[in-house]
This record gives C-alpha cells, sequence and structure tokens, in this order.
C-alpha cells in the first residue's frame, strides 16, 4: 500500500516559496495526481491572486458582488462598497456603506481619508480640516421654566440671544425682552405665564462638519442603521441588517473646499476578529498568530475542521505562549515576541492562510493524518534521544532473508540556494499600515564568507513591526546555514515521535554526540520500521540579535578532524635543586622541566611531535625542542639563575600543525643547597688564606665581613672588600684595625651562600701608615659632634659614656613603687649610645690618599659607619636640569651611612663617622678616636741656596700642592749669618732670611733647603 505525503510548511519555506515535503501514513490525496509542472503553475497562479489581494486591501471597491473577508488582528483597510446614494433636495448629501469584515469585529481605532487620520466626535462627525470648519451654528430650544440651561452656551455672552412666545395652541407670538444669560443657563425675570410656550433663539460656536462617518461591528443580531432608515425612507428599512457584516456608513455634504477632488478614499484602522484562546476559554480579539491559526482551522471557508483535539490545542497553546513572550526589539520597546496580523478573502486557501500566520512566528506547521502540527520560532527541548541501538538498518523476514533500510544524507545546500540577506516588505505600523519595503536585513559574516551579497526577496503579509520582520530574517538565515537533513530507519521505540520534535541523535559512524535534531517528516511501514525525516537544529538559531556562522551553528560531525588538532595544555613548569644537570666536567646548570596534559588525539600521539619553545629575557628569539607525540613533559636547559623564561608547546601531526598554547612565564629557580663553608682561615698581615673541604662546580666565589672586637653577627658586618673574591690566598687593598672578627662564606653561582661562617678574632693592630699627612684627634678636639644626630651619652672624665638605663621592675622582692624621691628606674644598665663626628672635607689634594679611623672604646655591639656629607657635584647627569622645582635644596643632603671598611682610599668630599656602641651591663665608653690620611710625601733639596738680606724666596722644581715642612741648614760663610727664618706667609711660596748675632738681616749667606709635602 502506498504512503501519503503531506506538506510541512515553514516560515522559510513559505517565505522563499519552497515548501519541505514530509511523509506520513494517510491515504494517498488526489492532489499528487496532477504533474509535479502542474502543481507548481497552480500554486504560482492561486498565490498571485492572494498576493494581489493583499495589495488591494487599502482600495474601496464598489460593487453589488464581491468576495468576503476574513479580518485578524490589527490591520488598516478599506472595503466593499455595497450601498451608495445621494439625497436632499439637490442631491448635495452623498452616502456610502463599506463592508470591512465579513463578521463581527472587535472595534474601530482609526478612520482615514486619503491616507490622513482624521478626528470624529462623539457623534461621528469629522473634525479635522478641510472635512470640519468652526462656524456659528444657530439653534433654538424651548424653555419649559423661568430657569433653563441651555444645550449649548450662547455666543457673546448672549447678546444675541432672543426669546418668545405664543399661546399653547398658536399665535400671539411676542417677544420676551426680560430674562438674563449666564453661560447657558437662562432665567426669564418677567412673569413666566401659564399656557404659553416660550422659544429661546441663540447661535454657539462650534464645528461644521460635512463629513460624518459610523459604523457596525458587524454582530449576527445588528438593528438597522437608524439615521439610513430616516433619510432613506423606503429605501432602507429595518430588514437591512447587514447581519454578521462590519461596516461603515459615510456621509459627505458637498462643499468645494472640503472636497476640491472628489469623495475621499475611506479606509480604518481596526480591531479584527474575536479569537477563542483555549489557555484561558475565552473569544476576545487577539494579535497571537498561533491562536489566529486555530481559529482558521475552525473557520467553515478555510480549514473546515468543526473542531480541534486535546493534543492539537495542546501544540497551539505551547505555540501561543511563545508568541507572547515578552521581547524588547529595539531596547526601547517591550512587546509580544510574534504578533501577527492579515486580511484573506474567502476562498483562499487554507494552506496560504496557515503559511503566513507561521511565518509571522518564525515556525512552521503542517496537517498530517487528519492531525494539525504547529511550531512557534523558539528552540524546543529534546524530548527523545536516539543511538546506534536505535537503529532498524538490517531487516530479518520470517523465512530468513534480510533487507537494508538506508540512511541517506544531506549535507549541503546547493549555492543558488543560499542567500544573505533579506529585502522585508511588510504592512508597516510605523507608515500607517502601508505596504512598504524595510530596510533589508545583511548578515555581514554570511555575506564576506560567501564573497558576494545575495538578497531574497520576502514578503511577510501577517507581519506589520519592523523588529519581528528582522527577528523572522535573523532566524532564516541561520536556519538556512544548518541544512543537513537525514532519513533515519529506527525501529518502534521511535513511534512516540511527532511532527516538529526535537531529538537528540548519537551515532559513531557520523562522529554525532547529542547532536539535536527538528523531525520534519515521519512514515512507517509494515515491517515494523519507523523512517523518520530529520533536519539539524541549534538553539541558537532562534537567538534574537544572535551571530552568524558561515557554516552554521549546528556541527554536521563530531568526528575530529586531522587538520583541526589542538595544543597540549601546560600543567607545571619546574627548576630547581631536583632539575639541575651535572655536565662530564663536573658544572651543574640549570634544568627546566615542562609537563602538559596527555595528547588524546591519535594523530599527535602516533607518529606526531610536541614542540616545546622557549625564550630567555631579554633574547628577541626563541629556541625549540622538539619530543615525540605520546610525552607528556620535555626538559631544557641554557637558563642561567633567576632568569625568566617564556615558554609555548604546540602539537603536530603529519597534516597540520596546532595553534601555540597559552605562553607561561617561569622565573628559573636554579641551585638551592648552599655550598660547604670556609675551613682554616687565617690572617698574616693584610694576606688572608681559606681553604674549601671539596670542589664545589659552581663556585662563584667568597665574600669576607668584619666586626669590632669580638662579634660573629654576619647581618650586621660591615664588608671587608667589593664584589666577590674568586682565590686563596687574598692581599687585603685596606684593612681594619685593633680587635676585629673577619668571617667569611663561600658563595655558589645561584647566589646561595655556606650556611656557617669561617671566624677569626684577632688584634690587627694600628693599620699600616707610611706618612701622617692629616689627622683629626676628636678627643683632643674636645669631641665635638653633629647636633641633633648623637643620642645616649654625656661627657664623663672628658670621654662620651653611655647614660644608664634602668629596669622598669625591681626585684621580685621590692614594691612596685617606692618612696617619692627613689628614681622609677634601678641603675643596673646602660642603654645605647651614638657619637656623630662632625663634616670633615677633604681638599681635592689629598684625593686618592688612603683614610684610616682608629678608634678604642669599652663595651659591646661596636659598630661604626661613615657617610659622604658634602654637596655632592654641582651638576647632575647631562639630561638633569640646572635648577629644580623651587622648593627643593640647591644640593642633595647627606649620603646614606655605611659600615666602616677599615681603611679606604678617600675623596674630594666631606667625610662624617658614627660610632655606635650597644645597650647592655657593660657601659660603652668612647676613649679615643682618631682619624690619619696617608698620601706619599712630596720632599725637594735645594742646596747652597743664596739669601739676600730681604729675604730670598725659595725656588723647587716639584709641584707641591701643599708645603707641609721647610728645613733649612745655614752653611759657614763670611757673611756674619747666625740663624735662619722660614716663613710660609703665602703658603707654596716660602721665603727664607739669615740674621746675625745683633738679629739684623745679612745678605750673602748660604744654606741647604729642604722642602717636603705633597
Amino acid at each position: 500500500m502506498p504512503q501519503a505525503l503531506v506538506y510541512v510548511f515553514t516560515a522559510i519555506g513559505a517565505s522563499v516559496g519552497v515548501a519541505t515535503v514530509a511523509a506520513y501514513a494517510i491515504t494517498l490525496v488526489g492532489t499528487l495526481a496532477l504533474s509535479s509542472y502542474q502543481k507548481r503553475k497552480a500554486d504560482r497562479l492561486a498565490r498571485a491572486q492572494f498576493d494581489a489581494a493583499q495589495v488591494d486591501r487599502l482600495a474601496n471597491v464598489p460593487g453589488t458582488v464581491a468576495p468576503r473577508e476574513l479580518v485578524l488582528g490589527r490591520v488598516r483597510k478599506g472595503g466593499h462598497v455595497f450601498y451608495r446614494t445621494s439625497v436632499g433636495q439637490y442631491k448635495e448629501l452623498f452616502i456610502m456603506c463599506i463592508a470591512v469584515a465579513s463578521h463581527e469585529i472587535d472595534g474601530i481605532e482609526q478612520v482615514y481619508f486619503n491616507d490622513q487620520p482624521v478626528t470624529l466626535d462623539v457623534d461621528g462627525k469629522v473634525t479635522t480640516a478641510p472635512y470640519g470648519v468652526a462656524s456659528k451654528i444657530s439653534t433654538q430650544q424651548t424653555l419649559p421654566g423661568a430657569v433653563t440651561v441651555l444645550a449649548q452656551t450662547p455666543i457673546d455672552g448672549g447678546a444675541s440671544l432672543r426669546i418668545d412666545r405664543i399661546f399653547v395652541g398658536g399665535g400671539g407670538r411676542t417677544e420676551v425682552t426680560g430674562f438674563t444669560v449666564s453661560g447657558n443657563v437662562v432665567t426669564i425675570t418677567e412673569d413666566f405665564l401659564p399656557g404659553r410656550i416660550y422659544t429661546a433663539y441663540y447661535q454657539y460656536s462650534g464645528f461644521n462638519s460635512f463629513a460624518h462617518v459610523r459604523w457596525h461591528l458587524g454582530s449576527p443580531g445588528q438593528a438597522a442603521d437608524g439615521a439610513l432608515i430616516q433619510q432613506l425612507g423606503g429605501a432602507w428599512t429595518e430588514e437591512h441588517r447587514a447581519a454578521g457584516i462590519a461596516y461603515l456608513v459615510c456621509s459627505f455634504a458637498y462643499n468645494d473646499t472640503a472636497f476640491p477632488s472628489g469623495i475621499p478614499n475611506v479606509t480604518v484602522r481596526m480591531r479584527g476578529a474575536k479569537v477563542y484562546d483555549p489557555r484561558t476559554g475565552t473569544t476576545q480579539f487577539t494579535e497571537n498568530p498561533a491562536l489566529m491559526m486555530r481559529h482558521v482551522m475552525l473557520h467553515p471557508q478555510f480549514g473546515k475542521r468543526t473542531a480541534m483535539t486535546a493534543a492539537e490545542d495542546a501544540r497551539i497553546i505551547a505555540a501561543a505562549n511563545t508568541c507572547d513572550l515578552p521581547i524588547s526589539y529595539f531596547g526601547t520597546d517591550m512587546v509580544e515576541m510574534f504578533r501577527a496580523s492579515c486580511v484573506f478573502p474567502f476562498g483562499t486557501a487554507a494552506r496560504d492562510v496557515l503559511d503566513d500566520m507561521s511565518q509571522a512566528m518564525g515556525g512552521e506547521w503542517a496537517y498530517a493524518a487528519g492531525e494539525f502540527f504547529v511550531r512557534a520560532g523558539n528552540y524546543q527541548l529534546p524530548v527523545m534521544d536516539f543511538f546506534d541501538k536505535d537503529l532498524a538498518v538490517v531487516q530479518r523476514s520470517n523465512d530468513g532473508s534480510t533487507s537494508q533500510n538506508g540512511i541517506s544524507i544531506s549535507p549541503h545546500r546547493a549555492r543558488n540556494d543560499k542567500f544573505n540577506t533579506v529585502a522585508i516588505r511588510i504592512w508597516d505600523e510605523a507608515a500607517n499600515y502601508v505596504q512598504t519595503p524595510i530596510t533589508p536585513f545583511r548578515a555581514d559574516a554570511l555575506v564576506a564568507a560567501d564573497g558576494a551579497e545575495i538578497s531574497q526577496e520576502v514578503t511577510m503579509p501577517a507581519v506589520f513591526y519592523a523588529g519581528q520582520a528582522f527577528h523572522i530574517a535573523g532566524i532564516m538565515l541561520r536556519d538556512s546555514r544548518d541544512p543537513l537533513t537525514i532519513s533515519l530507519p529506527l525501529k518502534m521505540s521511535a513511534y512516540a515521535v511527532e511532527l516538529f520534535d526535537t531529538v537528540t541523535v548519537t551515532l559513531s559512524r557520523y562522529g554525532w554526540v547529542g547532536k539535536p535534531f527538528r523531525v520534519i517528516g515521519r512514515t512507517f511501514s509494515a515491517g515494523g520500521v519507523v523512517q523518520v525525516l530529520l533536519k539539524e537544529t541549534n538553539p541558537a538559531i532562534y537567538q534574537y540579535g544572535g551571530g552568524f556562522q558561515p557554516q552554521g551553528y549546528a556541527q554536521n560531525s563530531g568526528l575530529p578532524k586531522p587538520w583541526d588538532i589542538d595544543p597540549p595544555t601546560i600543567t607545571d613548569i619546574s627548576s630547581g635543586e631536583g632539575e639541575l644537570i651535572i655536565q662530564n666536567d663536573g658544572t651543574v646548570v640549570n634544568g627546566v622541566r615542562v609537563t602538559w596534559t596527555p595528547v588524546a588525539d591519535q594523530s599527535i600521539a602516533n607518529g606526531g611531535e610536541i614542540e616545546v619553545q622557549y625564550r630567555v629575557l631579554p633574547e628577541p628569539s626563541y629556541r625549540s625542542l622538539v619530543v615525540p607525540g605520546d610525552s607528556t613533559e620535555a626538559k631544557f636547559t641554557g637558563a642561567e639563575d633567576l632568569a625568566f623564561v617564556l615558554i609555548r608547546v604546540r602539537s603536530r601531526n603529519s597534516l597540520a600543525v596546532s595553534d601555540w598554547s597559552f605562553e607561561e612565564m617561569h622565573q628559573v629557580i636554579g641551585k638551592t643547597a648552599p655550598p660547604p663553608n670556609i675551613e682554616n682561615l687565617t690572617i698574616s698581615g693584610s694576606v688572608m688564606s681559606w681553604t674549601m673541604p671539596r670542589r664545589v662546580p659552581d663556585l662563584a666565589g667568597f665574600v669576607f665581613r668584619f666586626q669590632y672586637g669580638n662579634n660573629t653577627d654576619w647581618g650586621s658586618a660591615a664588608p671587608l672588600h667589593n664584589g666577590l673574591i674568586t682565590e686563596s690566598p687574598y692581599d687585603l687593598v685596606t684593612r681594619p684595625g685593633g680587635v676585629v672578627t673577619i668571617m667569611g662564606k663561600a658563595q655558589d653561582t645561584s647566589g646561595n651562600q655556606s650556611q656557617a661562617t669561617a671566624n677569626i678574632v684577632m688584634n690587627l693592630g694600628d693599620a699600616p701608615i707610611a706618612n701622617i699627612i692629616e689627622q683629626w684627634d676628636f678627643k683632643a678636639m674636645g669631641w665635638p659632634y653633629q647636633a641633633g644626630e648623637q643620642s645616649g651619652w654625656t661627657l664623663v672624665s672628658g670621654d662620651p659614656t653611655a647614660d644608664a638605663l634602668d629596669s622598669l621592675y625591681g626585684t621580685d622582692d621590692q614594691s612596685f613603687y617606692g618612696a617619692d624621691l627613689d628614681p622609677f628606674y634601678d641603675a643596673s644598665a646602660y642603654g645605647q649610645m651614638v657619637y656623630v663626628t662632625e663634616e670633615i672635607s677633604i681638599n681635592s689634594a689629598l684625593a686618592g690618599s688612603i683614610m684610616t679611623l682608629a678608634t678604642q672604646t669599652q663595651g659591646t655591639d661596636l659598630h661604626v659607619d661613615y657617610r659622604l656629607a658634602g654637596p655632592g657635584s654641582l651638576y647632575g647627569s647631562d639630561s638633569d636640569p640646572m635648577y629644580g622645582p623651587d622648593a627643593e635644596p640647591f644640593y642633595d643632603g647627606p649620603g646614606e651611612w655605611q659600615p666602616w671598611p677599615g681603611q679606604l682610599a678617600v675623596e674630594n668630599e666631606v667625610y662624617q663617622f658614627r660610632v655606635t656602641i650597644g645597650a647592655g651591663v657593660d657601659r660603652g665608653i668612647l676613649q679615643q678616636m682618631v682619624l690619619t690620611i696617608d698620601a706619599p710625601d712630596m720632599e725637594e733639596e735645594i742646596p747652597d741656596l743664596v739669601i739676600n738680606a730681604g729675604g730670598t724666596a725659595i725656588p723647587y722644581t716639584k709641584n707641591f700642592t701643599y708645603i707641609k715642612t721647610v728645613q733649612a741648614t745655614l752653611q759657614a760663610n763670611a757673611s756674619g749669618a747666625e740663624t735662619l727664618q722660614v716663613t710660609k706667609t703665602t703658603p707654596l711660596i716660602p721665603f727664607v732670611k739669615a740674621y746675625n748675632a745683633a738679629g739684623a738681616a745679612v745678605s750673602g749667606a748660604t744654606a741647604d733647603i729642604t722642602l717636603k709635602g705633597y
């Protein structure tokens, strides 16, 4: 028995004129007997007639016979002029009746004359110019008593109002003059005579309207129009009810100004048919397209159904709920997601009507096996999952034979069926419901992928809102990019699936895991096979404002693509003690281990590779390391301790190379274990010697520091040299004097130092001094100090001595408070004392000389520091300005305090010294402090210098900066000189004179002169 085919109509199918064919088990319908060509030709003709009716909806067509119309939603339209006539003495009043719907409607909202909205008063008179103008209207009114409220307010305060009276039977008309007018209240002030009829004549301001419109909503029992009965006499009677017809009654009074071009075209914006809502059980106006589809299915002129089943109503309710979802299309509006309005002539194929309604909600519908199926344009959650076990590919008959039910897949859409731009026409409410093209909806991502703009013109007869039209166009474009359909033979487990249900399919052969599909066709066979036709879908297709992917949102296959491979993910980078590499020569180098997640892709794990690239900053280039594809780690060298390294990895198979992983930064830790301690530290004179217990491959050198006295605190010790000492023995350039503790540590290339210090405590005696050129004896100078920086001492017996520091509490048996005159603290300890010298300037001639500071102290924790306290360079670097901000000092302040190394080469600078003696039970006393500068002497001898009576300047040839001493030895001669006198009034021009016994200067004496200085 042949299987029946039915049509599944979708928003996309309707828009492009193509219907997707689905299968269902019903009887063969007659239309399939037509050839495909004949059917397409008939469809095109019917559709053209239907579209023409939509375009003409704003026209008023006169005639005695016209097709009736179904109006759904809010529309603007004209109608069928089924009656027209002229009345009046001169036929000056034209009347016409326009049928706007062939059923009862919900209401008329706005009347238009020639596309212009006009305003009506409560009587239906048009007040909009030029159809109505302001004028003085004359009227009269019978006055029932002495005080009467007039229907209108007289103009001019009642100045033009007149009143007369007549007898009840007529005659005896007289004018009444005794009355007053206040607003619209008339009061007769003279006697109000009985048996008389009083009449007021007056004018009021009003509107003289030349057009009048009223309407009847088309209820089944509506009465005939009373005004027409009066105006037309027997031509319009009580029987002319137009029952079930919604119509307008329009009257036009002749006026050249109001109607210069004749009678206007009359249209109205109206609320169409009242529709039953199965959700509430009420019948009322709606713009919900799903409810309209139900109304069409039950309409005797369209769907011709007499009732809907519960299952059908359930589908309609689901679609209606989707349509009612609130949405803001433009950010300033809040409307229902899908609304519809349209006009359908009776006799239109129900399929065309349902097409327009389903298009308006971006959905689809079908009629199969006597059931109505509908779905709105949103993603529905899957109701069933199909796996390989559900396939009915192989069928076995009773005789043991087998047959194959194939799986067919159509993954692509032909290029001439593609489009990336939708040119839309709607009945735009923003343009007074005139059918008009709106801005084309263009998907730029699709245009770029297609290489050109491919436009598809789409008319949406039931859509009147641009935002909704754009949403529908977006659904169309995204759905068209996911065209894959598949026909699957399934077991009877698929029997319950319905049209438009969403299902998921997991088939290992195609790499599908939970891939969502929409059911668009279904057949049964006698062998128990359910053949379903599925189309891929995805939630993103229905997302308003969503993007566009040229390849679609639904993946056609989950099978891995050999050219689409991912890089490994770095999980750990390590360096340090556990990663060190000892080379053949015993040297130690850093190793960096990079670890990543195992690669699951077999195209990489079997025969592929992992490439590791690393860049040691600040180097500009990367270095590479390649390991097999199944590796999960790699190790490289070449990075120094504490270096920063950028690391990235990627994978490759025989066809492709992946992108790089996220780049990671790592700081190389290097070796963390310290080198061994120094042994056998000795010092002889200025030469230190030591040994190491073993060879250290990564030894960088040695560091030595010293403390005054017996103090092994490494952290506060002063450096004994600059940089690292690389070998033993080592001759100290300068060294401290007196009792000192010298400490040393080994240091490796990672900066690690020995755990313990090698120590030696000895009295180095006075620092070696060759020549004392300048000397400052601070005790002899009276201990001058820098005001504001010294602390904790007073002069005791001529020496700076630490102040006493009493304990806060006494012994346990003492009371907390003593007598009033007792000290708060007991004298039992001494505080820290700090002595800071005044500034000492060193002239340029002594620059480079050796400075030695010798101290003699009492107490513990001696620290000697120095700093440069002079102005420094007058100018900074070349790029510095000559002057800084006004608030800054001209010179910088003193420098930072530094540990005193015992000796140092001086500069042309200003020096200060600080002596700190720690707190404790031993009282700190600074007993002696002498600063000495030792520079190589300059000496010159001038023999046989002849001395004049007025004195002779001693000539010399050496470049003295300062002449310290002049030694003169008088030679025996006949001059009578017995003594010599040397004067240095001008430091570098010494004079010598010779004197006799009487103390008189003589001439001719000779002397040997020796000059010493520097």
